[in-house]
């Protein structure tokens, strides 16, 4: 089942512009994704909540290994419209009013790289409500940015096998990128447990947390 949160509210700010096709449909690989999906299909019918743009192929690859429920919330959309604002006063606030499901109601969430586009309070306030959000046993699986460089593009993650991605890029207002050191990552989404961290060569952390 496939329920579209994220679809564009009237007063969302407009699509950033596509990137130049040399920068699109690269491909990479995972080693954090095939224990996400392990976790998952022990559940039965999991709820999958994914903080990114719908991706049609990621509907038909999560549905066809889990067969789960899908929901789609697209957080994206908060974090272009406050970065054209050029201030993330009130981001977090926002991303609350949108997460709506009950608390202890999903099994896995799908965060990808949004905590690189955020501020240090903007995360603390969204990983504690993602926490709250996640059943006992669910898994939370995302990227931490490890280089503080200028963000100038959005990655949209498509699962093309249980190891690898394809990246597609998009045009996004620049923003710097809030380095997390491990320590701070582990703190932040306490009680949640670190079950796998792998660096990758793009420097950045893939990251596995399972909740006790």
């Amino acid at each position: 089942m496939f329920n579209w949160g994220g679809r564009k509210r009237p007063d969302a700010a407009p699509e950033p512009a596509v990137a130049s096709a040399s920068s699109i449909d690269t491909t990479a690989a995972s080693k954090v994704l095939p224990k996400f999906l392990a976790a998952l299909s022990a559940r039965p019918s999991p709820v999958l909540l994914d903080l990114r743009p719908v991706v049609g192929p990621n509907i038909e690859f999560f549905g066809e290994r889990l067969a789960c429920k899908f929901h789609v919330l697209d957080l994206f959309t908060e974090v272009e419209e406050f970065a054209r604002r050029g201030s993330a006063e009130g981001l977090g606030e926002a991303f609350a009013a949108r997460l709506t499901l009950p608390y202890d109601s999903v099994d896995g969430l799908l965060c990808w790289d949004l905590f690189d586009f955020l501020d240090r309070a903007t995360s603390q306030l969204l990983a504690g409500h993602l926490v709250k959000l996640l059943k006992q046993g669910g898994t939370l699986y995302g990227f931490f940015g490890t280089t503080p460089v200028d963000l100038r593009h959005y990655t949209k993650f498509v699962a093309e096998s249980e190891q690898s991605y394809r990246l597609r890029l998009s045009a996004a207002t620049p923003a710097r990128r809030q380095v997390i050191a491990n320590r701070d990552i582990g703190r932040m989404f306490e009680p949640l447990a670190v079950a796998e961290s792998v660096l990758l060569k793009s420097n950045t952390r893939e990251t596995l947390f399972r909740k006790p």
